[in-house]
């Protein structure tokens, strides 16, 4: 359904009455709210302060009252504190510090990093990692900076609309990270069938940023495989690609460094594709981070029963299926989708040892391995077989015909090794 959303034009979704922010939107740390229950908040007010090494600051994406904090799981099933925020729609904002590009160059790069810190920055392209941290390089030379505009998950078009409607916007924004970086060469790589954009991309392409198009192949978009497509070179699995002189960065990331800058506005929404078989509505849609299953539920519709629909954050394969109708929008969140339950109605069945998940794992792993060393608790043996090079893509259990549960053992096994557990005796 992708053809059907690059149709529509994109438009701001009507807000709810109650948001739900999570306080942990990022790899790392959870934020440490710094509100409590009764305050009155204004929009891009800071509600979650950065904690530890790696972490990232939450705004409220609205003016209103903190009617509770409380526990809630996110998209991935983890508990964490969520502010709850009902809206007065008054849109009473803090004051914001606006800056302009042709300035850029008086700014220096542990002022662009603070700026970037302070709007809590996250990647906006699924890892969700803290953006200052990863731009931090200190004294390592970036040679590439690759912009990451393939969106290879099937339904969803978000980054393309965003690089349609947002051009100037995206092209500002990598020269801010450019002078953070000052990379050597810079590429905005696109799928193939968003080439009609390079055109448009054109009259604000004044850095010589390199356009190129990678094949519509899943999944092109991982920043591993990009990275190799592009410039046919593999990241040891001991490193991160700015130890070898590379960043990549999603579109949308760089879009909201340019918000940042230019306005001093934090990272408070996002573009979001709304699609599925099931879905009343589809399309492309700005929405405030926070905002609840439940209301686009409301506001798109569905052609069935929740109960009787597939209800994912992000895309089909690497997203997560969402039950609980508060669960918040998040700063990382491409998608809402809602699909057919028919797929859940097949049996699983035994691993039948055929070796099909092995032969379209893009990073060479033997997914069967995982489940089965899961289900015994070896653990020691899911770190033999590099269980955490593992992007958690599901091709393996797309392809897999005994639909045996491998992506769920993959993430399961993560958590497990993640707790320092031992094997099972």
């Amino acid at each position: 359904m992708k053809d059907e959303t690059k149709k529509k034009k994109m438009s701001q979704l009507e807000e709810p009455q109650f948001f739900y922010i999570s306080l942990s939107q990022h790899i790392g740390n959870p934020a440490a709210e710094i509100v409590k229950t009764g305050d009155y908040v204004k929009r891009f007010q800071l509600i979650g302060e950065s904690q530890g090494n790696i972490s990232a600051k939450i705004h409220s994406p609205v003016s209103g009252n903190v009617k509770d904090i409380i526990e809630k799981a996110m998209p991935n099933g983890a508990n964490v504190k969520t502010v709850v925020i009902e809206n007065d729609f008054q849109y009473i904002e803090e004051e914001t510090v606006k800056r302009e590009i042709r300035n850029l160059s008086s700014y220096s790069e542990k002022e662009l990093l603070k700026i970037i810190e302070n709007a809590g920055i996250t990647g906006e392209g699924g890892a969700q990692f803290p953006a200052h941290i990863k731009y931090d390089v200190k004294d390592k030379r970036i040679k590439n900076l690759i912009l990451n505009g393939a969106e290879c998950e099937p339904y969803l078009t978000c980054d393309y609309t965003l690089m349609k409607e947002y051009t100037r916007e995206l092209f500002d924004g990598i020269k801010i990270i450019c002078e953070i970086l000052k990379p050597e060469n810079i590429i905005l790589a696109i799928d193939e069938k968003y080439s009609a954009l390079e055109s448009e991309f054109q009259k604000y392409n004044t850095d010589n940023v390199k356009i190129l198009t990678v094949s519509d192949i899943y999944p092109q978009g991982s920043e591993q495989l990009l990275i190799n497509s592009i410039l046919n070179k593999e990241i040891p699995k001991s490193k991160l690609p700015a130890e070898e002189g590379i960043i990549v960065s999603n579109v949308g990331t760089v879009k909201a460094v340019y918000e940042a800058f230019s306005y001093g506005r934090p990272l408070v929404e996002r573009i979001v594709t709304i699609s599925g078989e099931k879905s009343g509505e589809y399309g492309d849609y700005i929405i405030k981070i926070g905002t609840p299953l439940s209301h686009i539920i409301k506001k798109s519709g569905l052609k069935d029963q929740p109960e009787n629909v597939r209800m994912i954050f992000g895309g089909p394969m690497m997203g997560n299926e969402i039950s609980d109708l508060e669960t918040g929008i998040m700063k990382g969140t491409s998608g809402v989708l809602f699909l057919s339950k028919e797929i859940d109605r097949i049996e699983r069945k035994n691993c039948i040892l055929c070796g099909y998940c092995s032969e379209v794992c893009p990073v060479y792993l033997m997914p069967m391995k995982f489940e089965e060393f899961y289900r015994k608790g070896k653990y020691k043996k899911l770190l033999e077989f590099n269980l955490n090079s593992c992007i958690e893509c599901g091709a393996c259990e797309y392809i897999c015909p005994s639909r045996v549960a491998l992506i769920e053992s993959i993430k399961s096994g993560k958590k497990e090794l993640a707790k320092g557990k031992g094997d099972k005796n």
